[in-house]
């Protein structure tokens, strides 16, 4: 065998393996898949004092939260955003972080209750809530959700959450609720 034969033969046999790795590696990326929780932000939301109890109450706080990077972070880099095949929401918690019962600052004082949010990349707002909120003193409460509505494209067409926090009172306030939320998602990535 010649040096050129050789070299030819060892190119060849080289370039075989390295094309039969990309192929095993690509079949290998296909067959990963993830399911992955994520809280998309604690956002703090406050709702001006209400003196009318036949209106809502609402505050409103946007915040920005890379999901592709999230993704990347806990599948080795390998997947990311655009491996999203499906997003449900998993809890949606709320805690006053001003509570006092004697000025209407707890939950017992909501008549009716909702949280919502949307994306930039999906304007139609996904509201939780409590229609008929009972008027027991409490300064945490966790909205009823939906655990199979889809929504992830919520999340693979957007990066910009807007959240809002709303309810009608059973007697008006004279201070600011300020509100602690959180929504927790349960999410699949599959390569």
């Amino acid at each position: 065998m010649t040096v050129k034969s050789f070299l030819v033969t060892s190119t060849l046999a080289l370039t075989c393996i390295a094309m039969f790795s990309l192929h095993s590696c690509t079949k290998l990326a296909k067959n990963l898949q993830y399911d992955l929780d994520m809280q998309t932000a604690s956002v703090d939301i406050v709702l001006p004092p209400c003196f009318d109890t036949t209106v809502t109450a609402t505050g409103t706080q946007a915040n920005y939260y890379n999901i592709d990077s999230f993704i990347k972070k806990y599948t080795g880099g390998v997947l990311g955003v655009t491996n999203i095949t499906s997003a449900k929401i998993k809890t949606c918690s709320l805690t006053i972080l001003n509570p006092n019962t004697a000025l209407g600052i707890d939950f017992g004082n909501f008549k009716s209750i909702n949280a919502s949010f949307y994306t930039n990349g999906y304007t139609t707002p996904y509201t939780v809530n409590i229609p008929n909120n009972p008027a027991t003193s409490s300064d945490v409460l966790n909205l009823p959700v939906d655990t199979t509505a889809e929504l992830k494209n919520y999340l693979i067409n957007g990066n910009q959450f807007t959240y809002t926090l709303g309810g009608k009172l059973r007697r008006p306030t004279e201070d600011s609720i300020h509100c602690h939320v959180e929504f927790t998602f349960k999410m699949h990535v599959q390569g």
